[in-house]
């Protein structure tokens, strides 16, 4: 996947776990024991490393082997953690048995099709131990369907030495081209990486059926990570549902 590949050396930069993100960790680390954590579409690892860190077993996989060799470099000092390459349909073989939170964040779910995604969903409840954690994040795309949202907002580090542009080109309702250029500077000038990658859009209702069909409930659907009440304007959709 040459698209994440060409983000590798800035995904850190570009998607760094937020405050919110990491109270999260810990609000839903109050709700019950948490010993085994896996990540589907871990990236960079930044999320795993919150939770190895305090010495719970991990495992984390992505389909794009530069993200896992970064992922590996950085939970190198944690025994209890490992990093796979693998996508979705490898959720069984990869993910931790008796997994008490299966993460599955930035927007990852949406690059496979609608069948896979389902099965994702299915496959994790039965990795998962009874009374275990799902926490899903998209954008929420009713609202960019509904607003043919074309641009996304741009993306720059503080030091304005990257910047990413997020461009949509709608295929229908079902099928989204993911435009992108990265921007960085240099000495020498600008390095220009250009990407297109197809998209497969997830709308609430239907990822609530989805999750529903799978077993989990029960299942709250958030605004953003700081637990927002989600509406028809939020600019994400962030799901904690439980297996029984």
């Amino acid at each position: 996947m040459a698209f994440y590949t060409d983000l590798c050396d800035v995904y850190d930069v570009l998607f760094p776990v937020s405050d919110a993100q990491r109270a999260l960790f810990e609000k839903i680390r109050g709700l019950g024991e948490i010993r085994r954590v896996t990540d589907a579409g871990c990236g960079s690892g930044a999320q795993l490393l919150h939770f190895a860190s305090e010495g719970i077993s991990c495992a984390g996989f992505d389909p794009d082997p530069a993200l896992v060799a970064l992922a590996r470099e950085k939970l190198s000092p944690y025994p209890n953690a490992r990093v796979e390459a693998g996508g979705f349909a490898d959720t069984i073989r990869l993910a931790l048995s008796d997994t008490d939170l299966l993460l599955c964040l930035g927007n990852s779910l949406v690059h496979v099709p609608r069948e896979e995604a389902a099965r994702f969903l299915v496959d994790a409840v039965s990795v998962m131990a009874p009374g275990g954690w799902l926490l899903l994040q998209v954008l929420n795309y009713e609202r960019l369907f509904r607003e043919g949202t074309t641009e996304l907002p741009l993306m720059r580090s503080d030091d304005g030495m990257v910047e990413f542009r997020r461009r949509y080109a709608w295929e229908g309702r079902e099928k989204v081209r993911f435009h992108t250029t990265l921007r960085l500077a240099s000495g020498d000038g600008p390095r220009i990486v250009r990407n297109d990658i197809p998209l497969h859009p997830l709308y609430p209702d239907e990822i609530w059926d989805m999750i529903s069909e799978a077993g989990f409930d029960p299942i709250r659907y958030y605004g953003d990570f700081a637990y927002s009440g989600f509406t028809p304007e939020s600019e994400a959709l962030v799901c904690l549902a439980r297996k029984p």
